[in-house]
This record gives C-alpha cells, sequence and structure tokens, in this order.
C-alpha cells in the first residue's frame, strides 16, 4: 500500500506559478536601493563641483583690481559686496552688483558658509599677495549613511582657493 499524498506534494513543490513575481520583488528591492546610492553619490559630487566653483568665483572677485572714485585701490576686505556675500548671493541680492549665488544653488540643509577670507592680501590688496577663500557646505546622506556601518549622516564639503592679487 503506497501513500498518495507524497505525488500531490512533490507536485506542489515543482510549480514555477509565482516565480517571476517572487525574483521580480527580491531583485527591484536591490535595484532601487543601488539607484537611491548613485543619486546620493550624485548630489555629493554636484555639492563638490558648486563649492569649489563658489570658492573659485570668490577669490577671483576679491583678487580683481578695483578702484575708488578717487582711484585709489579697494582692498578685498572693504569691497561691496563683500567676498562672503558675493558668493553667497546672487546679483539681484546684491543690489545688482553682481553674485555667484551659492544658496540659490543648494537647498538650505546644505547650509553654505564662507568664512573670513584669509591670506595677506585679504587686508591690503597688494599686488602679489595672496588671498585665501575657502567654501564650506553639508552633505546629509540620505541612503548611503544607512548601508555603510560607521559612517555620519553628514558630510562637510570644503574648498580652498588661493590667488595672488592683481
Amino acid at each position: 500500500m503506497t501513500w498518495k499524498g507524497k505525488t500531490h506534494i512533490v507536485r506542489f513543490w515543482r510549480q514555477t506559478r509565482g516565480a517571476a513575481a517572487v525574483e521580480f520583488a527580491v531583485i527591484s528591492v536591490i535595484f532601487l536601493v543601488l539607484i537611491a546610492g548613485v543619486l546620493d553619490f550624485g548630489d555629493a559630487w554636484y555639492m563638490r563641483q558648486a563649492v569649489t566653483n563658489a570658492s573659485r568665483e570668490g577669490a577671483r572677485y576679491g583678487i580683481t583690481y578695483q578702484t575708488n572714485t578717487s582711484g585709489d585701490r579697494i582692498a578685498p576686505s572693504a569691497l561691496n559686496p563683500t567676498i562672503q556675500n558675493y558668493v553667497l548671493q546672487t546679483s539681484a541680492q546684491n543690489g545688482g552688483k553682481g553674485g555667484y549665488g551659492l544658496q540659490s544653488i543648494m537647498t538650505s540643509g546644505n547650509n553654505p558658509q564662507v568664512p573670513t577670507p584669509a591670506g595677506s592680501g585679504y587686508a591690503t590688496g597688494t599686488k602679489g599677495s595672496t588671498l585665501e577663500v575657502t567654501v564650506t557646505a553639508t552633505k546629509t546622506w540620505f541612503m548611503v549613511a544607512n548601508f555603510v556601518p560607521g559612517m555620519d549622516s553628514q558630510t562637510t564639503i570644503s574648498a580652498k582657493t588661493v590667488m595672488l592679487c592683481e
């Protein structure tokens, strides 16, 4: 006497109905995590480029030879708008006097900042003296920090440009 239930169990385990749906569910989760990571790294790359360009623009603005109405050279520390305002704000915010507009390029959560420039040329503007402009912003990792053990959820991205006054 044989047990007839065995054939039913074997036939049940060999069925492939729904296998594609299960495989899709597993693969789609991995694919979505991968896409989210690419977007997160793309945002970091964009921020790095924006911060680097802002630093360069601020330094270029500060070293360019500018004079007042008497023809005297204006030191970078006395420029209007200041180097910090020039980098962070747009031309419209600076009264039409130009601006890179880093705050409008990034989100408010990135908190872009421009500390007081350094270098001997900042106070004097003497030809050939150095002017250092540093720009920083905070990158918040949305996906990557969740999957990399020990990684902070925020990273500071910074760039420093050193140029000689003209």
